[in-house]
């Protein structure tokens, strides 16, 4: 017997482990975003994503003093950050991080 292996749903360990990494981290601080003067969004490009098929990527985000990697879905971004959006515990939330701290994927399972 594989322990840790589910053919029926393979994605379900994987994405279970981030919500429970994501939960842990919001304990520990609030979301850290950008500032107004890190994002330049009065002298920047602002471009927005299309709401389908959704633009999902793979980003660093910051909780308080704790950093995790998750699966999010790009919203805007600018030539210097991306404006992301992603789900804790049911509620939405929302942040800008850096364009290197951010990876595109092909989809919510796909790393």
């Amino acid at each position: 017997m594989f322990v840790g292996t589910n053919k029926r749903y393979p994605d379900l360990g994987p994405r279970l482990a981030e919500e429970r990494e994501l939960r842990e981290a919001r304990a520990r601080g609030p979301l850290q975003s950008l500032s107004s003067e890190q994002l330049r969004l009065r002298s920047q490009v602002l471009s927005i994503a299309p709401e389908h098929p959704p633009m999902w990527a793979l980003a660093w985000l910051r909780f308080g003093d704790v950093d995790v990697r998750c699966h999010v879905v790009v919203k805007r971004w600018t030539p210097d950050a991306v404006g992301v959006e992603f789900e804790v515990e049911g509620e939405t939330l929302r942040c800008w991080v850096w364009q290197g701290a951010v990876t595109r994927v092909e989809g919510r399972g796909t790393a």
